[in-house]
């Protein structure tokens, strides 16, 4: 829709009068070009004549005669720069075509060029041409020849009549180049025929500004005009011309003359600077001189349609011109004459409203809530969005009025008011001054059946008060209900003051009351108030700076939920400052305001912290100030013409095509522009402290939705979380963004209507675990899942809910809740981990309490179905027990009941597990029902069930179980049917021939394959002591074959009796010496020599750490004094073991002083072995060390590098490139448990454990793959593998991962481990008790030794390396670069 802003009129003027008000220019020495048609070209310059009217003397000295045309001049235009004059002239008498065409009575006009120094620069002959007589009254020549120059000046296009075309004069539009005046094209038709373009007028054509699809405009008639034909009887139209001269699209021009005897004469149309607007000026006479009113069209273009979208009527006035801006390409200048010797000018500046929508709460469903309104000429168009999308140009209905429609004022809805009352719900104003009123509830249909199409009801004229008010007719705008009932309609709008008001820069309040009585209609001002200056009010800034004109009035669009907005409205003026008008002409300064600049779009809320719409109070509880209250409560919203989006004072978005404000959502949604539009929403409750910059506020619940470039907002609907865009090429489309979606379904939710959010989730695909997770308490609790199933009785709908349960809490990671929402209540979010379960059992309960319970059948058995685990067993035995009364006809499993829940089981389980559970049952008839359907082979089945059947009943029952691998439910009616069968003395004469025997070989064997010896001795353990005792035996086997043998051990004493076969051969197995001879002895065995010696054979060579060796021999030297009283070999044990002392004791306690001397030689031989590992361990360490901190550098650089290439690298090349930085591997390096470099003292060194590098192999064969490729040991010589490389293909890269790891380890195995530094503490005690102080001094000065070099080589290290940092630090710092400290992991 279209309505001016402003309209003014900056001064009069008379021919001859003193002050000349017009500004022509402000430049100096500005000239016009005067052309006359007799052939003189003048040139006036303005600062003369001005200088010559203000000394008195005569302005025609003021002109200059620069040359005269001979053949005179037929019309002239100066280029847009100014630099090139293009004439038409005439070609002389003496040119044969000129005399051969003066025959025919037409003339050989000349187009030629001039510059600013009236130089000719080129010139050329065009086609023989009618021409007018400039002696007739008629202003516009049908001959009429006419130029117009292209914005850029490097065209121009010439309207010539073509005297011989086909026989025939026709009229033709050429364009020319500017330089050489080469003709560039011809009008033509675009079918390709070559025709001409019939029936062009005289009219200049105007040129399309650059980067319009059109090119040129000229108007055309549909027939060929007579000179005595009436010209309103036809109609025009505004043909467009390519580049290339061919005719594409046309502007049909609306007749709105309001007799048919009216003539109308187009004389002027013009683009603006954009293309999108078109202004054809016309005048319309009654009969043949006398004049009835001018006007002015604008044409605005939209989805390959040109609208009508406003009219200017001027009584009894003369336009002369009708110009656009060159900057502006809403702002327009009209001039006028209204009398002979007056000149009048008015500028008039256009607001363009992205959507005309009107939204009605409550509305009947014959109506709509969200009608779309465009205007076209006389036609008012109306589209129910909500019912169709019909895309313009097209409508659903449409109201036909007597003139242009110029404003439309919709009536909104007030609270507590009854909508079926309201008769009138438009009040449209039209051109000729008159208001239409207009109902949404016509008789006349529309393209949509439950849409009823409106209609016109009455035509009401208004008072015309001449107060302070120019002409109502004109100057009316941004037209407003605030307040109706059944009999009448108040309305307020802005109007233009008079040109000769005291007051005439400031606009005018007018109210006017619109009263029915019956079926009289009037209409009457009831008060007019002036914006500036305003008696009551404090003079604001704005207001002396004078500037008094009101840019928007609005409603407020909360009227539905506040009644206070009824009988007011929101007043912006064009600085941005808000007011408040109230019914009565009282006007007051709104605090919602001043928006930081003017905003054409304006929205506005009377009270924002009404509870109808609103979750969060915005005003704290202690603040109950009338101004303050009044501060926070008002709200505006605003859309500057620069594309800002304010909330008063807060900028809300920098760029935005669009917005609106929805109360139902409690959202403002606007559309963006730039690289990457979107979809964005703003709640209300957070609006005053939103910041633009804070991006978590930004996307706080309500992401954006990216949309199409170009793409503008039109609706919103109120009772569903739908928007309705525009895309660029014009089609309307419907979306339902996640930003607007989610708190409208939270909202719902939280009020419990399950049915809508219900509705909505399964449409949008919203995940329906959000009824659940949004509040757990008051769902499963608090009664929502009461609700739930009283609402929703669809059993297809609750099926969806319960099978897309899952134990999540959605709100964590996929539908965050707003911050600015309802919290929930608290609870463990523990309890969410089994949320299926207890939803399916909280619903289970709840279906079944149900008087029709069975119609919930399907769904009770989703909840058992979805349970973690499913329990089908209770599914299967639900749908039996709701089977049908059996007869002896039918089998009531295969009724439809049973098959149809059957079927639903299986969509959601598989069909083989409802099988397998049917089966499980020991239910065969259920079981044969359920394969019915699925996709069992009955060939294979069907035998199965048969002879189960047949089948003992426990024998059935374990081969079920054997089957489903329920292997101790097997076991239990195995026995079950051994103890049956036991117990029969003879067997039955009818026992089935298929049924096996069962015994406890059977039992026992089952027990051993499936490992169930536990449930086996549980079975056995009362009636059967044989059984229990031969269950225990196979447990203990297992047990020794699985190399557990201390627990095979435990086993076979725990058998009564005992079985001491197994239990020696477990005990010599775990090692278990002592056990051993026990079980010997108590077996009556004796322990000879050779026996002996396999035993301590076997502990004195077993692998092991350290200490489980020396053990080992301590344990063999025992066995020897004890069995075999071998007193050398036994202390050689003790040696073996480093038990110095006790090998001493053993020797006194036999008397073998020789033996004595042979310890002490042994700890001596020990120490200083000893010595020489130290003294090379130090050795080691100190280089290990040096070379450690050496790779150390080099993997820190590595690492440093790879965060800007990459995360892995190969080792393999070379460390000083890039490629060698670390890879993966460091980061999982097994030495990086503990760091080096923190070693402070010496008992910290040796004191640090490692763990032995020593893995447990052996040649046994269990231990090892088996296959038919592998004959372990059996026939086949080992062949030894060649060695790939030389004796270093194994070493690592200098610098490399595997290096730092091999580095690592050495400094690990360099220090002594605790058992090992004991060993040489017990030895130095032994050495000084046996007087070797020598030795022992030279043992601890070792150890002390490798103790000061281990600290000395790490404290160097350290020291070296925190310098090299801190030189580092000071390098980067100095150098201006970010120092980061980077770690290796094995530092950490």
């Amino acid at each position: 829709s279209a309505s001016f802003a402003q309209e003014t009129t900056p001064g009069e003027s008379q021919d001859g009068g003193e002050e000349i008000l017009m500004d022509l220019g402000g430049g100096e020495s500005l000239h016009v070009t005067c052309l006359s048609h007799a052939g003189h070209v003048v040139s006036v310059s303005i600062d003369s004549v001005n200088e010559l009217a203000s000394l008195g003397q005569a302005v025609e000295g003021g002109g200059e005669c620069i040359g005269s045309f001979e053949n005179g001049l037929q019309c002239g235009a100066w280029s847009p720069d100014s630099e090139v004059l293009a004439l038409v002239t005439f070609a002389s008498d003496d040119d044969e075509d000129v005399v051969k065409s003066q025959e025919e009575g037409a003339q050989v006009p000349i187009l030629m060029t001039m510059n600013t120094q009236y130089d000719i620069l080129a010139e050329v002959h065009l086609e023989p041409s009618l021409v007018p007589d400039h002696h007739a009254d008629e202003t516009l020549h049908e001959f009429a020849l006419c130029l117009c120059w292209r914005p850029d000046s490097s065209t121009l296009a010439v309207s010539s009549m073509d005297s011989n075309v086909n026989g025939k004069p026709l009229r033709r539009i050429r364009t020319y180049n500017r330089t050489t005046l080469q003709i560039l094209s011809l009008s033509k038709e675009e079918d390709g025929s070559g025709r001409d373009v019939p029936n062009l007028q005289p009219v200049a054509p105007t040129w399309a500004p650059a980067g319009c699809s059109h090119y040129i405009g000229a108007i055309q008639s549909c027939r060929p005009l007579s000179a005595k034909s009436s010209r309103r009887q036809i109609s025009m139209q505004v043909a467009f011309m390519e580049p290339n001269g061919l005719r594409h699209r046309e502007c049909k021009i609306h007749n709105t003359t309001a007799h048919k005897s009216d003539k109308e004469e187009i004389v002027n149309v013009a683009f603006n600077i954009d293309g999108d607007l078109l202004a054809v000026t016309s005048t319309v006479t009654a009969g043949t001189t006398q004049l009835v009113t001018s006007k002015v069209q604008f044409y605005h273009r939209s989805n390959y349609h040109w609208y009508l979208k406003y009219e200017l009527r001027y009584d009894d006035a003369v336009i002369t011109a009708a110009k656009f801006s060159d900057d502006d390409p809403h702002k327009a200048t009209v001039a006028l004459a209204p009398e002979e010797n007056l000149l009048e000018w008015r500028e008039y500046e256009f607001r363009w409203d992205p959507s005309s929508v009107y939204y009605r709460s409550g509305a009947p469903t014959e109506s709509s809530c969200v009608v779309a309104m465009v205007v076209d000429g006389k036609t008012l168009q109306f589209t129910p969005l909500d019912k169709a999308l019909v895309p313009p140009p097209m409508y659903a209905a449409s109201v036909e009025l007597p003139a242009p429609v110029v404003e439309v004022a919709a009536r909104p809805t007030f609270l507590n008011e009854d909508n079926s009352k309201s008769k009138i719900d438009y009040i449209s104003l039209l051109s000729n001054g008159t208001l239409a009123l207009i109902s949404s509830d016509g008789t006349s249909g529309s393209i949509i059946p439950s849409f009823k199409s409106p209609a016109l009801e009455a035509l009401v004229d208004i008072m015309e008060s001449q107060n302070d008010l120019a002409s109502p007719k004109l100057a009316l705008r941004d037209l407003t209900i605030i307040d109706a009932n059944e009999d009448s309609i108040t309305l307020v709008a802005i109007a233009c003051p008079a040109a000769g008001s005291e007051h005439k820069s400031n606009d005018i309040v007018v109210e006017i009351a619109i009263a029915s009585s019956g079926e009289t209609v009037a209409a009457t001002i009831v008060a007019t108030k002036q914006l500036n200056p305003l008696p009551d009010l404090a003079r604001s800034a704005a207001m002396d700076s004078g500037e008094g004109r009101a840019l928007r009035l609005v409603n407020w669009i909360d009227t539905a939920y506040s009644s206070g907005a009824r009988g007011t409205a929101l007043v912006e003026l064009r600085t941005g400052s808000l007011l408040e008008y109230s019914v009565g002409g009282k006007i007051a300064i709104c605090e919602a305001g001043p928006l930081l600049e003017a905003c054409p779009l304006l929205s506005g809320i009377y009270d924002a912290k009404n509870d109808a719409f609103s979750n969060v109070s915005t005003i704290p509880n202690d603040v109950m100030k009338t101004d303050e209250e009044r501060r926070l409560r008002r709200m505006a919203v605003g859309l500057s013409s620069r594309y800002r989006l304010y909330c008063g004072e807060r900028l809300l978005s920098s760029a935005s095509s669009s917005f609106t404000v929805s109360l139902e959502h409690r959202f403002i949604t606007h559309c963006t522009i730039g690289s990457r539009p979107q979809l964005r929403f703003v709640p209300l409750e957070v609006l005053r402290t939103f910041d633009l910059d804070d991006l978590n506020a930004a996307l706080d619940g309500y992401e954006p939705r990216n949309v199409e470039r170009g793409s503008r907002l039109v609706a919103v609907y109120q009772s569903k979380p739908t928007v309705v865009i525009q895309m660029p090429r014009g089609n309307l489309e419907t979306i339902s963004p996640r930003g607007l979606l989610l708190p409208y379904v939270m909202q719902k939710i939280q009020s419990r209507d399950f049915v809508t959010s219900m509705m909505v989730m399964r449409k949008q695909r919203v995940d329906m675990n959000l009824i659940v997770d949004l509040d757990p308490v008051e769902f499963l609790n608090n009664g929502g899942a009461e609700d739930y199933v009283k609402q929703i009785r669809n059993v297809d709908s609750i099926n969806l809910f319960l099978s897309s349960l899952i134990d999540v809490d959605t709100t964590l990671w996929k539908y965050p809740v707003p911050s600015w929402m309802k919290k929930r209540s608290q609870f463990d979010t523990r309890e969410l981990e089994s949320k299926v379960n207890k939803v399916c059992e909280k619903m289970r309960g709840l279906l079944m309490a149900e008087e029709d319970s069975s119609h919930y059948l399907l769904s009770i058995l989703s909840t058992f179905a979805k349970e973690n685990p499913p329990k089908l067993e209770e599914a299967l035995s639900l749908i039996r027990s709701s089977a049908p009364q059996p007869t002896a006809q039918t089998n009531v499993l295969l009724s439809d009941t049973v098959q149809n829940a059957i079927k639903y089981l299986a969509f959601l389980a598989d069909y083989q597990l409802i099988f397998d559970t049917a089966c499980g049952m020991y239910d065969f008839e259920m079981a044969k029902a359920v394969a019915r359907h699925s996709q069992l082979d009955p060939k294979i089945y069907l035998p199965m069930l048969k002879r189960w059947k047949e089948l003992p009943h426990f024998m059935a029952k374990y081969e079920v179980d054997v089957k489903l691998k329920r292997y101790e439910s097997a076991l239990r009616n195995l026995v079950a049917c051994y103890r049956e069968e036991s117990s029969t003395e003879e067997p039955q004469e009818n026992q089935s021939l298929i049924s096996p025997v069962v015994d406890f070989s059977q039992c026992l064997e089952f027990i051993e394959k499936h490992e169930l010896h536990r449930l086996g001795l549980e079975l056995f353990k009362r009636d059967d002591p044989e059984g229990h005792r031969s269950i225990m035996l196979s447990l203990g086997e297992r047990l020794l074959a699985d190399r557990k043998p201390d627990e095979s051990l435990v086993i076979f004493l725990a058998a009564n009796p005992k079985n001491l076969e197994g239990a020696k051969r477990a005990a010599k197995a775990s090692g278990d010496w002592r056990t051993y001879c026990a079980c010997c002895a108590e077996a009556g065995e004796v322990m000879q020599g050779e026996l002996i010696s396999d035993i301590v054979e076997k502990l004195s060579t077993d692998i092991g750490t350290e200490r489980e060796r020396q053990a080992n021999f301590a344990a063999a030297a025992r066995i020897l004094l004890d069995y075999d009283q071998n007193t050398p070999d036994a202390l050689d044990m003790f040696l073996s073991a480093r038990m110095w002392g006790e090998g001493r004791r053993i020797a006194y306690l036999y008397d073998r002083i020789d033996l004595v001397n042979k310890v002490v030689d042994g700890s001596v031989s020990y120490a200083r072995t000893c010595v020489e590992d130290l003294t090379e361990r130090a050795s080691s360490f100190t280089i290990a060390n040096n070379r450690y901190a050496e790779v150390i550098i080099i993997r820190r650089d590595a690492i440093k590098n790879a965060q800007d290439i990459e995360d892995n690298l190969d080792d393999s090349a070379s460390m000083f490139s890039v490629q060698s930085t670390a890879s993966n591997t460091s980061l999982m390096s097994s030495a990086s448990g503990a760091s080096l470099g923190s070693v402070a003292s010496v008992s910290t060194v040796i004191t640090v454990g490692a763990q032995s590098t020593f893995s447990l192999t052996g040649d046994v064969d269990t231990m090892k793959h088996k296959s038919k490729f592998n004959k372990i040991g059996r026939d086949k010589k080992k062949s030894r593998k060649k060695k790939k490389g030389g004796p270093n293909s194994r070493r690592a890269k200098p610098g490399s991962e595997k290096e730092l790891e091999e580095l690592i380890a050495t400094l690990k195995h360099t220090c002594p481990t605790e058992h090992y530094a004991g060993l040489i503490v017990s030895t130095i005690e032994f050495l000084l008790q046996s007087d070797k102080v020598t030795v022992g001094k030279l043992l601890f000065e070792a150890y002390q030794d490798l103790a000061s070099s281990v600290e000395e080589s790490q404290t160097c290290r350290i020291d070296k390396d925190k310098a090299r940092r801190r030189e580092q630090e000071s390098r980067d710092r100095k150098e201006g670069r970010l120092h980061e400290a980077t770690e290796h992991p094995c530092e950490k």
